[in-house]
């Protein structure tokens, strides 16, 4: 029988920035493509609600990324009451809801009482970066969500209000949604261990993949010229927002070790790419030129924001792709290195295990803390001293991503919105 959703809302608090210079992170970038893919083929007919939705009180995307927490929760609240007014309008008969944010969301009770049709996408598990990035890992993420699930009834009322919208909103999403979308097995693992009321057979884990990418034959040469690079240089590429949890620290630290140890080869680059965003992106910034200015060797560069052709141009000049986040749940950008011919080396995140395999890259557990720097910097020494073999691992990074289409993700995933 053919699906009786012919429409589909998409509500998408960092969507609608498309081509703007800003580092809004990988939902938006999810949000942008599929918005994309889904007009070229039409499966359905989209309407996305954006931060436009809130008229004069719209935040432009550089607003979004310099809001604080209350500044933040302030928005998620306008956010999630307008999406869910606008939702309402609609008949639920042939109208599905794609929620792209979670404490950005809309009220998920009220719509699947209305009868909605809802398919949840979980960028992040925002309790699970919580235990990470602020707790340490001194208490995991489901243990975390199980405390809330028995503190809740006491402790919701007084508990910051960022903290409400995070906890509220990941547990309605989980018990409201029709489906629930995850890049990765590891996070859905992690999300059912933390809420066990949840049905383990509306979860769908569903790769991204990758898109097509041009070869730039000189882009090498590109980079040389404007940096200066001398021939013969080793060149290493991390591309990502400048957050504490990218983990770009890690990295110095490591190359700092490297140093120490005389375990590095030279000359050898670092090109950061990527700016401050978000809560802590401006005091980060600032230590990490601080780590930075303590290699003696290793020659390091801020490029900034990149992306579009100028993107590709690093992550085709790179020899590695370095991706040292402390938490992640997917990883576009090693993606994308994958589809421009370049192996990584990524810490144990959820977001690296479905898509790290030895033939093209290294995942470096990141426990031991203490003997992580030395570890990374082996690892990436081991990797630069054997060209034949990172030659070897780029060829199956670009097969892998020609292998996996974004296309296909998006197919499949309107197919879910369809199938009510």
């Amino acid at each position: 029988m053919a699906s009786r959703i012919c429409h589909v809302l998409y509500l998408a608090a960092h969507g609608g920035f498309a081509g703007q210079p800003v580092p809004l992170g990988g939902g938006a970038a999810v949000a942008n493509l599929l918005e994309t893919e889904w007009r070229r083929t039409r499966p359905f007919e989209l309407e996305v609600l954006g931060p436009s939705i809130l008229g004069a009180e719209a935040p432009s995307a550089r607003e979004l990324v310099r809001f604080d927490e209350r500044q933040y929760a302030a928005f998620c609240t306008r956010f999630h009451e307008a999406t869910t007014r606008e939702a309402l309008r609609h008949d639920p008969r042939n109208t599905a809801i794609l929620v792209n944010d979670l404490a950005e969301g809309p009220d998920f009770a009220r719509l699947a009482r209305a009868g909605f049709h809802i398919v949840t996408l979980y960028h992040v598990d925002v309790v699970a970066y919580i235990a990470s990035i602020y707790l340490r890992n001194r208490i995991s993420a489901p243990v975390l969500a199980r405390l809330w699930e028995r503190l809740r009834p006491v402790a919701a009322p007084f508990a910051p209000r960022i903290l409400r919208l995070i906890f509220e909103q990941q547990r309605a999403s989980l018990v409201h949604s029709a489906r629930v979308v995850v890049p990765s097995s590891p996070m859905r693992d992690i999300l059912l261990r933390g809420y066990p009321a949840a049905a383990e057979d509306r979860f769908e884990v569903l790769n991204w993949g990758a898109l097509p990418v041009g070869s730039i034959p000189d882009a090498r040469l590109r980079i040389e010229r404007e940096f200066s690079v001398p021939a013969g240089a080793e060149v290493l590429v991390c591309l990502s927002r400048l957050s504490p949890e990218k983990g770009h620290d890690l990295l110095l630290e490591a190359l700092l070790e490297g140093e120490r140890q005389d375990l590095l080869p030279q000359p050898l680059w670092l090109f950061i790419c990527g700016e401050p965003a978000f809560m802590h992106g401006d005091r980060y910034a600032a230590r990490l030129r601080t780590l930075a200015s303590r290699l003696r060797h290793t020659q390091v560069r801020f490029p900034g924001y990149v992306t579009g052709e100028r993107k590709a141009v690093f992550l085709q000049a790179a020899d590695l792709y370095l991706f040292p986040s402390r938490h992640e749940s997917y990883g576009l950008t090693l993606v994308e290195a994958f589809a421009a011919g370049t192996p990584a080396i990524t810490l144990d995140h959820a977001g690296a295990h479905d898509l790290v395999t030895a033939d093209r890259g290294r995942m470096i557990e990141a426990n031991p803390a203490s003997s992580l720097p030395r570890r990374l910097a082996a690892s990436i020494s081991g990797l630069l001293a054997d060209p034949e073999r990172l030659a070897r691992m780029g060829a199956a990074a670009r097969q892998w991503a020609g292998d996996h289409p974004f296309a296909h993700s998006a197919a499949s995933l309107a197919s879910l919105l369809q199938e009510a």
